[in-house]
């Protein structure tokens, strides 16, 4: 073969010998450029993930420490103890009926004066429904009493939720009402009455009132057998996790706990080998550590966060938004590096712009984190306070409460907290409109500011209740600080109210245990302190002692 057909030869493998290395190179360029973007899409979603869980977690922790304290509490009160007590004789058995143990115990004199407190307070608390239980698993007195449909005579023995407080333990679990057939949360603390177990106080909070948990799209909460409770996306609702608990239960437990007896699987897998074969350049670390769920086409980040003292669960499923845009890059990228590449005179201007564009990368990425802990920032400081009272947000609110309660430990002075509600908000509300009822707000925080010390704390615990925190100060001291400014709030007038409008306040306060005090038993005890003196009649204080006594009223030093 001559020299020329040599070359003929030759030429065109040369050509696809180079266009195929040029090819490979520019693949190899291109993995590299968006990995780096994968990297910085990855850290800065995920970071934003963990905080919208750890919050969400929070948010559930908080709200469930409530719900706890106050069927808690009420096991404690001499009503309950004797109420259970009185009636503890009353059991199901084949000779009575639901029907004829209701009207019986509805006629039982001690326990219709029971019946209205389990009322009062279950208004009072915002829980959906309060009642009591026997020894013998017979409801003996309910908050709903009164209604066409009531627990009253029902033998509950076979609800999860009672299993282990009738054998002494507090128990908190889901469940969905047999009666209502409304899911919710059951809180069930036994009673004793002079060491003896006579029954439990039990309380529900429906799930319809904690749908603020799941307001962020992706999220959801499992309970402690595997099953979706709550979620942002309702279709998600009644699926079971992957390996549950709620698989190795009988049909008998199921139907007692959900209502019903077969659960689907959430298919919640590993994206990997999608991620793989749309980006093989992803790494395998990365591609392992995304989900895939069905009819998504995008994988996406997954958060938990577990041991929520309550058995449920905060989850988030959130699609990585970069992940598109990832791909279309890396596509382009591979072509322009590649016709780049192809070049030869190129090469130099390839080099210097896939240099300076990696440059950009990084600052954008190094501008992107300090926005978003710029941001961070900007958040924290907004969550401490209410935005339209400005007084301490119920989170920030509570850490302080916290934080008082081991300072005062630590250097052994007394601590008082008070509850604060506004009597017939709701009227003014409805007579003068929800602008007037803000300002009333407004106007009560703006009078604890003027009345109370620089280093006492007010924070809006929710709607027209506010707690108040007065470091350093004694129960009889701490008395006549907020009888004083019950006394001014009536006093001065709103300027955003109608004259005829009336402002009245009523406030419950309570001191520190001198020791092994917890946050939730001082709201509990200013919660009650706050029913008194709401059952008193309104506008009034209200006191009660570390013990649970209510104080005589002394004259005390004021500050």
């Amino acid at each position: 073969m001559n020299r020329r057909l040599l070359r003929q030869a030759v030429g065109p493998i040369g050509v696809v010998v180079v266009a195929l290395v040029c090819w490979l190179g520019a693949g190899w360029l291109a993995d590299r450029m968006v990995r780096q973007e994968l990297d910085a899409a990855l850290a800065s979603q995920r970071q934003m993930t963990r905080s919208v869980v750890d919050n969400m977690a929070e948010v559930i922790a908080s709200d469930l420490s409530m719900s706890r304290a106050i069927p808690a509490t009420m096991a404690e009160t001499q009503i309950v103890q004797q109420a259970l007590s009185t009636a503890a004789h009353y059991a199901a058995s084949h000779a009575s009926t639901e029907l004829s143990r209701r009207e019986e115990l509805q006629h039982v004199p001690e326990l219709v004066g029971v019946n209205r407190f389990l009322h009062d307070a279950q208004g009072f608390s915002g829980l959906d429904a309060i009642w009591l239980v026997n020894a013998n698993g017979v409801c003996i007195a309910s908050s709903n009493a009164m209604d066409k449909i009531s627990y009253v005579g029902v033998d509950m023995r076979p609800r999860a939720y009672l299993a282990d407080t009738l054998l002494g333990a507090f128990s908190e679990t889901y469940g969905v009402g047999t009666s209502s057939g409304e899911p919710g949360i059951f809180v069930a603390a036994p009673a004793y009455d002079n060491g003896l177990l006579v029954g439990a106080v039990v309380a529900k909070v429906s799930i319809a009132r904690l749908r603020h948990w799941v307001t962020h799209p992706g999220t959801f909460v499992s309970d402690s057998n595997g099953v979706i409770v709550m979620a942002h996306d309702s279709s998600l609702e009644g699926l079971a996790m992957p390996g549950s608990h709620v698989e190795e239960m009988n049909a008998v437990d199921r139907v007692n706990t959900y209502l019903r007896e077969r659960f689907s699987e959430i298919s919640l897998q590993s994206a990997a080998r999608a991620a793989s074969s749309q980006a093989p350049w992803m790494p395998e670390a990365d591609a392992r550590a995304l989900v895939d769920l069905p009819g998504r086409n995008t994988p996406a980040l997954y958060e938990e966060r577990g041991g929520l003292n309550s058995g449920l669960s905060a989850h988030l499923v959130d699609p990585l938004s970069a992940w598109p845009e990832l791909l279309g890059n890396h596509r382009r990228d591979r072509l322009l590096i590649f016709l780049t590449l192809a070049g030869s005179a190129a090469l130099a201007a390839v080099i210097s712009i896939s240099w300076v564009r990696e440059r950009r990368l990084h600052r954008a990425s190094r501008d992107l984190t300090g926005q978003l802990q710029a941001a961070n920032a900007l958040l924290a400081a907004e969550a401490r306070h209410d935005a339209l009272t400005g007084s301490l947000s119920r989170r920030y609110f509570l850490d302080l409460l916290r934080h008082e309660i081991d300072a005062a430990y630590a250097s052994g002075k007394p601590l008082c907290m008070a509850i604060a509600d506004l009597d017939h908000f709701k009227q003014i509300n409805d007579r003068f409109g929800h602008p007037a009822g803000d300002r009333a707000l407004q106007h009560f925080v703006e009078t604890c500011r003027a009345e109370l010390r620089s280093d006492d704390a007010v924070g809006r615990l929710g709607g027209e209740e506010f707690g108040i925190l007065l470091p350093g100060t004694a129960l009889p001291t701490g008395h006549d600080v907020i009888e004083r400014l019950r006394r001014e709030v009536k006093a001065s007038h709103c300027a955003g109210l109608p004259e005829e409008a009336s402002l009245s306040v009523s406030i419950g306060i309570t001191e520190l245990a001198p020791s092994q005090d917890q946050p939730e038993r001082l709201m509990s005890r200013a919660d009650l302190a706050l029913y008194m003196a709401k059952a008193g009649g309104r506008d009034r204080c209200e006191a009660m002692t570390a013990d649970g006594a209510v104080p005589p009223r002394t004259a005390a030093e004021t500050w």
